[in-house]
């Protein structure tokens, strides 16, 4: 153990397996104490077991750090909740708070109402009722950590506009907390992570399939195949929860093996400006068939 997270609590949703895991272990091999959380659902959100999180419990404890396990539900406000207030019970207080708890559900266009709501509460839902729980205790000691899950499909990119929807509005929300309570002490990061876990295996059908059909490169699919484990994305969180990253605010880093990188902020990239308005009527849609796709989207 490192120590410099000496003093810290950290709540890991999803941390019974994969990057969640691998974040509670890496928290704790720094010096934290960690409240495991982990419903203990298969890969498709189904059933419930603590098995999980204390599996992960004891191995935090058998490398000599100090945890304890949560098994609530926090795709809901109430174990949301209940997950920080086991932190204060247990431990006293909560500074940090890493997200990474997730499941497949059909975040496609076939998707049902119920099926649409279930994908919210757990993926962006989770998110605001964490902060919104553990916020007040991190104000008051002028000091908190929020770490969230996205995922590159926010860029929309991979379809699934669910799945898009949400993981954008977890961007939004997290960088609008970081802005907020950026005077007091507090930082709110994003983490889009590239990692093998039991989600990831589930595609693998799917992959080889595509690929013998020729619709992705030999590069892509050797990129899926090597993609690495959880224990490559877990240092940058750690790090993200220390002082040093005091400064640290509103990002969203992505990593996967050996590359870490920083997404691009929101910004307006190109302007076609004519004139004050009060001076100059508006454009003409004729204008606009020359000014949009040459002066904004610098097409030839």
């Amino acid at each position: 153990m490192t120590g410099r997270l000496d003093g810290r609590v950290a709540l890991v949703t999803g941390g019974g397996n994969g990057i969640g895991r691998a974040c509670a272990l890496r928290l704790a091999e720094h010096g934290a104490q960690v409240v495991v959380n982990d419903l203990g659902t298969d890969e498709w959100a189904q059933g419930a077991n603590s098995a999980a999180a204390e599996a992960t419990v004891a191995d935090i404890r058998a490398a000599g750090g100090n945890a304890t396990a949560n098994a609530e539900s926090v795709a809901t406000a109430a174990g949301c909740e209940s997950a920080v207030r086991s932190a204060v019970d247990e431990f006293g207080q909560l500074d940090i708070v890493v997200g990474c708890a997730g499941a497949i559900i059909d975040g496609s266009m076939d998707a049902t109402d119920e099926q649409w709501a279930q994908f919210v509460a757990l993926f962006l839902s989770q998110k605001f009722w964490l902060a919104r729980a553990a916020l007040p205790g991190m104000v008051e000691r002028g000091f908190g950590r929020i770490v969230t899950t996205t995922s590159h499909g926010a860029t929309g990119l991979l379809g699934q506009p669910i799945f898009a929807a949400t993981m954008g509005g977890v961007i939004s929300m997290t960088r609008a907390i970081a802005h907020e309570y950026a005077a007091a002490g507090i930082t709110a990061n994003c983490l889009s992570p590239g990692a093998k876990t039991r989600l990831h295996a589930t595609s693998n059908d799917m992959f080889v399939k595509l690929h013998a059909d020729g619709l992705i490169s030999d590069e892509d699919f050797d990129s899926y195949v090597n993609t690495p484990p959880p224990e490559y994305i877990s240092p940058i969180v750690a790090w993200l929860c220390t002082d040093a990253a005091a400064g640290v605010t509103g990002e969203v880093f992505h990593t996967t093996g050996g590359t870490l990188g920083v997404w691009n902020r929101y910004e307006v990239v190109r302007t076609a400006y004519r004139g004050d308005h009060r001076e100059t009527p508006p454009w003409t849609l004729d204008e606009l068939d020359v000014v949009v796709p040459r002066s904004l989207l610098a097409q030839p």
